[in-house]
């Protein structure tokens, strides 16, 4: 479930006797939580339920932040509770962004729309943009990032709309090898509160997309003899029901979702890639203790190819998990979800050999520090193969750690390691992937945030000519209203 907040001025007073005046403490960019943070939040005040301290919210932004409703959430939002009363600054020092104009975004009210113009401009360069083991490619790149948001807020009920594109310029481009690419997604989505105990949302979009040059059906070799981008189109419906409460005994989540993907060119080697997915899940979330929830989870999806190999088995095959964990939160700077448990794919040709075994999902969230955060990933799962084997084992170990040196500068160093079993391959392939960046981003204004980063990737496979490596080095900016 997704949660808004409104960026506001809040004053804080506190209160005088008798017919004195109250006292200015101060003025303080607070998030504020609907229903309080809706377009009507400006000039309501409130009482502090600790002190005495009157808080009113003076200034209104239209800037949104959002976030799921877990504990989980990174940053500020970490620290925010859904409540009726807005908070103290001296009673909740930590949930108080700053004594600064607020970051992100802002937008512009058309009636009861808030329209949300973003555009990002990077300039790129890498030294291997084929991804070739041998005979390396490099390059610059230009590359703008335009979006937009419609939301539109009726009480707790929000609907949105995005457009987002993102174009693409290399240096290296000719009639025989023509790299430039344009992409673009359409979607919406609905969050709909129809009770205090169940929670509906939906979503669909659209999307012209493009393989990066090297990757999925343009690996290794086959990457240099194809003239330019593979192209798909990718359709995706569905959504999510949730009966319960926080504070109540459980709360149970239902979702379905519908995936169409189709290959636009070099038909003659895409379309049997073309597929459709059907899946359908749930999950119950049981409390244990204050802030800790108990969660097991089931997971059904059809995966199906619908223009089969002339000369091989069908890939048409359906996926079970069933995963147990936990989500909790030891602390306000530490929280995490962990769920393990039984996987299996069952192809429906006999020819093909099914799978089960262990997967997992985790996510750690740690403040050790107040400008430091640091995130943990990792996940065991199948995916779609593109040209080897029956299948890809996926495991995946992810950490990012965030410093703030100031309001304004932080840096971030990321790593990521990779293991790919291509199940049943002939050439019996495995994959290793690394990789590594540190970037660097200063928030010059609330509108225009600077960044720059440097990325090495390192995939080392037993497949001859499928090993690369690559650099990366980026300059960019984000820009709004």
């Amino acid at each position: 479930m997704t949660l808004i907040y409104h960026l506001c001025e809040i004053r804080l007073e506190y209160p005088a006797s008798g017919l004195g005046k109250p006292e200015l403490l101060g003025r303080y960019w607070g998030l504020v939580p609907l229903p309080l943070g809706g377009y009507g939040c400006l000039g309501m005040s409130d009482t502090c339920a600790k002190c005495a301290c009157r808080v009113a919210i003076e200034k209104h932004e239209v800037t949104m932040i959002r976030f799921k409703r877990d504990r989980s959430v990174p940053g500020l939002a970490r620290a925010l509770s859904v409540s009726s009363a807005l908070l103290c600054l001296l009673c909740h020092p930590t949930q108080v962004v700053a004594a600064t104009n607020p970051l992100g975004p802002a937008a512009a009210e058309l009636g009861p729309v808030a329209i949300t113009p973003t555009v990002g401009v990077k300039i790129e360069h890498r030294d291997n943009i084929y991804l070739q083991e041998r005979d390396a490619t490099d390059s610059w790149m230009y590359i703008v990032r335009p979006a937009v948001n419609a939301l539109l807020q009726d009480r707790e009920n929000i609907y949105q709309l995005d457009y987002q594109a993102e174009a693409g310029w290399y240096q290296v481009n000719s009639n025989d090898d023509k790299n430039d690419y344009f992409d673009q997604t359409f979607s919406g989505d609905a969050h709909l509160e129809i009770t205090d105990r169940w929670i509906a949302e939906g979503y669909l979009s659209w999307a012209s997309l493009h393989e990066e040059r090297g990757t999925g059906l343009s690996e290794g070799l086959l990457g240099q003899a194809i003239p330019k981008p593979v192209r798909y189109d990718q359709a995706d419906i569905g959504g999510s029901l949730q009966f319960g409460s926080i504070d109540g005994v459980g709360q149970l989540l239902l979702s379905a979702g519908y995936m169409d993907l189709e290959y636009r060119n070099f038909r003659d080697l895409t379309r049997t890639r073309d597929r459709d997915e059907t899946s359908v899940g749930g999950t119950f979330f049981y409390p244990v203790a204050p802030k800790t929830d108990f969660l097991i989870e089931y997971t059904y999806k059809d995966i199906h190819y619908p223009n089969a190999f002339e000369d091989a088995p069908s890939l048409d095959s359906v996926e079970n998990f069933l995963l147990a964990g936990a989500t909790w939160e030891v602390t306000p700077s530490l929280s995490s979800t962990a769920k393990a448990g039984y996987m299996d794919k069952e192809f429906k040709n006999s020819q093909r050999k099914d799978w089960d075994g262990l997967g997992w999902s985790l996510e750690l969230w740690m403040q050790p520090r107040e400008h430091d955060t640091i995130l943990v990933q990792s996940s065991r799962k199948p995916e779609e193969t593109t040209l080897d084997g029956n299948f890809v084992k996926r495991e995946v170990f992810a950490a990012t750690w965030t410093h703030d040196w100031t309001d304004r500068i932080y840096t971030e160093l990321a790593g990521l390691y990779g293991h790919d079993t291509y199940e049943q391959a002939i050439n019996d392939r495995k994959d290793d992937i690394y990789s590594a960046t540190v970037r660097a981003g200063y928030e010059f204004r609330r509108w225009a945030n600077f960044y720059a980063s440097y990325s090495y990737d390192d995939k080392n496979s037993n497949i001859e000519d499928l090993s690369y490596t690559d650099n990366v080095f980026v300059i960019g900016v984000d820009l709004s209203l």
